[in-house]
């Protein structure tokens, strides 16, 4: 079964969603999964240094609403197993170069490869508060889930798939994509947001169910 997420690292909700999609999928271990990655900036306009996350989003939206906004967050990451440190977040990203990164992954690695990075820049982002707009930060990062650091760190410090991945943003909203995560099952199934196992589950068996059909009446 193909599963596409169009989603941003820093979309907390994001990760949500990709544990929640991960539980469910656990409990169907007999379908052959591939899970791919596509990108989608919710701040293109962010400084490529970063800027202060405390202080941008309370100017934003307030000091009372972003503490209702990472209770609700953290209750909903812990019920997905994560631990989040909301609070701890000191450098919000610019992150077309972490989107730079996962598509040279799925390149290099295909959908596992590009999976277990985008599990090690949310852990990091999310939980261990680094900057993960950041060069070397993401050089490292790749490099605990075995791609070479220096190749990395060259990529990065070039513009090699500033284009490619510029255009599969461009192709997302398009498509009327407007918000993250979004996750589409075999190209049947369009689901949004951080939704529990639960759904995600019951939309697998829904396509597996369809599928059972249909090699029934072949």
């Amino acid at each position: 079964m193909k599963i596409d997420i169009i989603s941003d690292v820093v979309c907390p909700w994001c990760y949500i969603g990709k544990r929640n999609l991960e539980a469910a999928m656990a409990q169907r271990p007999d379908i052959d999964y591939e899970v791919q990655w596509f990108p989608y900036q919710l701040h293109p306009e962010a400084p490529l240094e970063g800027y202060n996350y405390i202080e941008t989003i309370e100017g934003k939206y307030g000091k009372a609403r972003i503490q209702m906004m990472f209770a609700q967050i953290t209750q909903a990451a812990n019920a997905a197993g994560i631990r989040m440190n909301l609070e701890g977040i000191e450098r919000g990203a610019n992150t077309l170069k972490a989107h730079r990164l996962l598509h040279l992954a799925f390149q290099e690695g295909g959908a596992n490869r590009q999976n277990a990075l985008s599990e090690a820049i949310f852990q990091a982002y999310f939980c261990d508060n680094r900057d993960v707009g950041d060069t070397e930060t993401l050089s490292t990062i790749a490099a605990q889930i075995g791609m070479a650091k220096e190749k990395v760190n060259t990529y990065l410090n070039s513009n090699d798939g500033t284009d490619d991945v510029q255009k599969l943003m461009t192709f997302s909203r398009q498509q009327g994509i407007s918000s993250v995560p979004s996750f589409s099952l075999d190209g049947q199934f369009i689901l949004s947001g951080g939704q529990q196992s639960e759904v995600f589950l019951a939309a697998i068996n829904r396509l597996d169910s369809k599928d059972s059909e249909a090699d029934k009446t072949r």
